[in-house]
């Protein structure tokens, strides 16, 4: 996330196209709408301010920010162009529609969502606005400057399916924003964080959540990473019955929101008991940072036993004072 943040800081000091790598859920939104607010001059002071009012507001005021899905199904070209252009009339490529996503973003942002799903013909077409820079609008007689930013919102996986002469109009800066599962020592602050935030937003008197809560979220895969933690949280502040959540307020929802049967398949219902147990342990070892006796209390189980599940499941933890992982 220091390496993200940095590329934030990059793209706010910078006014060419942005990519925002990360998987669906990761955030690559709130940081498109945290450049934007910041070219709106919105009177924020400092990147962490800038990202907290971008988390507040989803349409944001001032400038357009349009919000374009590639994967549309019908009438992409005309949405996003405002014409469709066949493929005999090279001369026709620039001229843009004023209903059209392009035509809306000028003077503001134009995000684009699923760019691998645009045909690559049209990925052409956008490539070389980018590049000329002036579009030709009907019933105007002079051709606009192109004065917009384009960011594009791309899953890793998504990499191959953007053209090379768009990828250069796009990347003057990249920013790649790591999914969940590889921040599980942010985990125990982003829960206390959200939950303040839910309640708040609720109306709700402040709830938290019990270590033994928060260890099992932290053991969690999360393939729709903030997106589904926050889901989860709200779901669980909405149910719980007193002011603390606890273990057993998540273990009753979270097959509702997809936790345990998005864990690997494969093997008896003996072998995933382990390997979950596995995952669970080494979290809370790991936010104790090894330390045996505190992961013990949070497990609820004595120090002795630990020392034989760590033996037992073959879990690597991290030892107290050092970073390197041990077995």
């Amino acid at each position: 996330m220091v390496d993200a943040v940095a590329g934030l800081e990059q793209a706010l000091v910078a006014d060419g196209g942005v990519i925002i790598r990360g998987e669906r859920g990761t955030g690559g939104d709130v940081f498109a709408r945290a450049i934007h607010l910041s070219s709106t001059g919105a009177g924020v002071h400092g990147v962490s301010d800038l990202l907290a009012r971008a988390v507040e507001t989803t349409a944001p005021n001032g400038t357009p920010f349009v919000v374009f899905d590639c994967a549309v199904a019908n009438g992409v070209e005309r949405r996003l162009f405002g014409s469709d252009v066949e493929r005999s009339a090279p001369e026709a490529l620039d001229k843009v529609g004023d209903a059209s996503a392009l035509y809306e973003a000028l003077g503001g942002t134009l995000v684009l969502e699923n760019l691998a799903d645009l045909p690559s013909r049209l990925q052409m077409r956008l490539a070389r606005i980018l590049r000329d820079g002036e579009v030709r609008v009907d019933a105007m007689e002079k051709p606009l400057r192109v004065a917009l930013r384009p960011i594009a919102l791309i899953e890793p996986t998504d990499d191959e399916g953007v053209i090379p002469d768009l990828r250069r109009q796009l990347s003057q800066t990249i920013i790649s924003i790591p999914p969940l599962r590889e921040r599980r020592d942010d985990l125990p602050a982003l829960i206390r964080l959200r939950l303040a935030d839910i309640c708040a937003g609720l109306n709700l008197p402040p709830k938290r959540a019990s270590r033994q809560a928060v260890a099992l979220l932290s053991a969690l895969p999360w393939p729709g990473n903030l997106q589904e933690l926050d889901g989860l949280l709200r779901v669980l502040v909405l149910k719980a019955s007193d002011r603390v959540i606890r273990q057993a307020d998540v273990l009753s929802n979270i097959r509702l929101q997809g936790g345990p049967t998005t864990l690997m398949y494969g093997g008896s219902l003996k072998q995933a008991r382990a390997r979950f147990e596995r995952e669970y342990v080494a979290s809370v070892l790991d936010q104790h940072h090894g330390r045996m006796t505190e992961a013990a209390k949070t497990l609820g189980i004595q120090r002795t036993n630990l020392y034989r599940k760590v033996r037992q499941l073959s879990v690597t933890r991290r030892r107290a004072g050092d970073r390197s992982r041990v077995s």
